[in-house]
């Protein structure tokens, strides 16, 4: 009881019991997203090869391929256009359920999700890497059986799940850092010819790092661990781009999906990143400081349904129209800017298009918030009726259509 007391009149009490160290606003490093083709510990920024965020053509080609192939199944994995279905599955950890059940509850208040699309959640918590890719583990089977499980209470089977979002790690506990992060790939690995083999119709796969973890009170993966975990995806992604044949998604000797990144999600805490992004405690999170709070698990599944509903390989079959996203190069059309991107109060758009310009912001859920018409190669857009969050800006004219992402930062 004096213990306690002691513990309580100084302030510890809290930490005592695994309340976050709202203290580690920040670790200095930087973001990989931000990095560009600066380094860290020898290793080159940017979310893939050569300190680049956009996919490499050649992959980039070859995940619009496969989204092209994303069809209606029935549970036999038949082509069936007016019954089939098209299933999105979640793979990971208790972060990752935790940030699915927001997603879905935000996806499927879409009014333009695909009728046809269904989304499961198969994370389940304490689920590590290393349960998922070791047969002989204790754990491994009851996992995979509780996917199957939820997929059957879905009413779908695992012919018909055609996109994962894929997002998990292991404890960090005493394990040196490099020694983590070696056998967090290897398993990654195995984690992906799991997913070929169980879901064969699954070819695109999507790729999530974890969050911050600087205010984590407990050893279960702080910083930088969390950070690295973030380094291991981008080297998972860039081995299959570089022709490991342990990540072969196309041929006779396919033994993978696709990999690419479906949100990164790292900012170092307080520090906003290039997009806006921060992680604040205790906003954001739980009282272990690792996993998010509801303020964050909304924070991660806005960032996601960003994702899904914009981007070129996934939009097609997650939304019943996609038809402003058709054709859309990776990211934002060469020649066309949005700044200043965060904003505030107003944004000038310069765009390749002619004649009679329609602008359309529309936003995290797909509604248009925000419509008007111009013309000339600049454009300027007043944001003051807009709330603060994520917006997806849309400019159509002579010369097709272009798009990009707006992040509105409070004043």
């Amino acid at each position: 009881m004096r213990t306690l007391l002691l513990l309580f009149a100084s302030g510890l009490w809290g930490m005592a019991m695994g309340q976050a160290n709202c203290a580690g606003t920040s670790t200095g490093m930087i973001p990989i997203n931000d990095l560009g083709t600066g380094t860290y510990l020898g290793m080159m920024g940017g979310l893939y090869p050569n300190g680049s965020n956009a996919r490499p053509q050649a992959h980039l080609d070859a995940g619009l391929a496969f989204a092209q192939q994303v069809q209606p199944l029935d549970p036999l994995g038949t082509a069936d256009p007016v019954n089939g279905k098209v299933v999105w599955l979640s793979i990971g950890f208790s972060n990752a359920t935790q940030e699915t059940q927001a997603f879905i509850s935000m996806a499927t208040a879409l009014p333009n999700l695909d009728p046809h699309l269904v989304v499961v959640d198969g994370a389940q918590g304490g689920q590590t890497a290393t349960i998922l890719s070791t047969p002989n583990h204790p754990n491994y089977a009851p996992y995979w059986n509780t996917v199957a499980n939820r997929l059957a209470n879905a009413g779908v089977t695992d012919q018909q799940v055609q996109a994962i979002w894929l997002k998990d790690d292991n404890q960090a506990g005493a394990t040196p850092i490099e020694e983590h992060s070696d056998s967090l790939l290897v398993q990654f690995k195995r984690i992906a010819h799991e997913l070929h083999t169980r879901f064969p119709n699954a070819h695109l796969c999507y790729v999530a790092s974890r969050i911050y973890a600087g205010y984590a009170s407990t050893m279960l993966n702080p910083e930088p661990y969390a950070y690295r975990n973030g380094w291991t995806m981008k080297e998972l992604i860039g081995d299959q781009i570089a022709g490991d044949p342990e990540l072969q998604y196309a041929g006779p000797g396919a033994n993978a999906p696709w990999l690419s990144w479906g949100v990164y999600l790292w900012a170092d805490g307080t520090t906003p990143r290039s997009d806006g992004l921060t992680w604040i405690c205790p906003d954001d999170f739980q009282d272990d400081g690792t996993h998010p709070s509801i303020l964050g698990r909304d924070k991660v599944a806005q960032l996601l349904l960003d994702f899904f509903t914009t981007d070129s390989t996934t939009c097609s079959w997650f939304l019943s129209d996609c038809a402003l996203s058709t054709g859309l190069q990776e990211e934002e059309a060469q020649g066309f800017t949005i700044a200043p991107n965060p904003a505030t109060s107003s944004v000038t758009i310069q765009h390749g298009l002619s004649g009679t310009v329609n602008l359309v912001v529309c936003d995290a859920l797909g509604a248009v918030a925000l419509s008007t018409m111009g013309s000339g190669p600049t454009m300027t857009l007043s944001t003051d009726a807009l709330a603060p969050g994520i917006y997806t800006v849309v400019l159509s004219g002579n010369g097709g259509t272009v798009k990009g992402r707006l992040l509105l930062a409070g004043e």
